[in-house]
């Protein structure tokens, strides 16, 4: 379909083109003022599913069940204000773009494969949609949950210093057996959270985790986050890549940010 790009770096990723998507093979079609609504974001979505390359054991289709929309602050707003429902475990969730990387007219979307949790809260800044399930859930209706609180991360107080993370700005140090989560600053503080002084809008709240193995480092990107490359290697969404070579260059939102990962203690 017109309009649907899959980012070059991440194949997981694809750009949208609302105009195009509205406008398909018509030309006339695609004019610069496009409604962003819940049919034209399920027409995108639709679009993007038949993309998934992957196959099951039988050789049947496998799609992802996960679609992360990334939408312009002022398309995002104007679907919040419509009480529009979807019924049909498919998830969309809305998210507006933080960083300003979304220009007006367009969106990215990012897929997955995700186990649906229809208990799990969502992001006050989110709009969910799961198709599925026992209910139908509006796309205004959202919910609110405890501050970001860095699920995953945990920390050995006890253990020694086996890691030390360095950035413009500002440096950490991780324990071994501990697992942290770097992102930007954004006034809420937890064990195992590290706050990237100095990162700007277009680097994630929650970008990465970084955990000190007995003989290396466990390097993971959180699944919504921009990209991030681990010695020149993108990481998957939700994926991560192990290390036992130090130092090692951490490029975080397409270079936007550097970090580097030294072994204390000698490489």
């Amino acid at each position: 379909m017109p309009g649907i790009t899959r980012d070059e770096k991440d194949p997981e990723t694809f750009l949208i083109d609302w105009a195009a998507v509205h406008g398909g093979l018509n030309p006339w079609k695609r004019t610069e003022k496009v409604v962003v609504d819940p049919f034209l974001v399920a027409k995108a979505v639709k679009a993007v599913m038949g993309q998934c390359p992957h196959q099951t054991a039988n050789g049947k289709p496998l799609v992802w069940n996960e679609y992360k929309v990334f939408l312009d602050l002022g398309d995002w707003e104007r679907i919040k204000k419509l009480k529009a429902e979807m019924v049909g475990g498919l998830t969309v969730r809305l998210l507006r773009d933080e960083g300003g990387t979304v220009r007006p007219g367009n969106a990215v979307i990012k897929v997955d494969f995700a186990e649906v949790d229809t208990q799990a809260t969502v992001d006050p800044s989110e709009m969910t949609v799961r198709i599925g399930g026992p209910v139908a859930r509006s796309l205004t209706d959202l919910t609110t949950r405890v501050p970001e609180s860095f699920v995953g991360a945990y920390v050995n107080p006890a253990a020694e210093e086996k890691l030390k993370v360095l950035w413009t700005g500002g440096e950490a140090t991780i324990r071994a057996g501990s697992r942290v989560v770097l992102g930007r600053p954004h006034g809420a503080t937890a064990p195992g959270f590290v706050p990237l002084e100095g990162a700007n809008s277009k680097i994630n709240k929650r970008q990465l985790w970084i955990e000190a193995s007995n003989d290396g480092a466990l390097i993971g990107r959180i699944s919504d986050a921009n990209p991030v490359e681990v010695k020149g290697r993108l990481v998957q969404a939700g994926g991560q890549i192990s290390i036992d070579q130090f130092p090692a260059e951490i490029s975080l939102s397409n270079g936007e940010m550097k970090l580097t990962v030294e072994r204390l203690g000698g490489s």
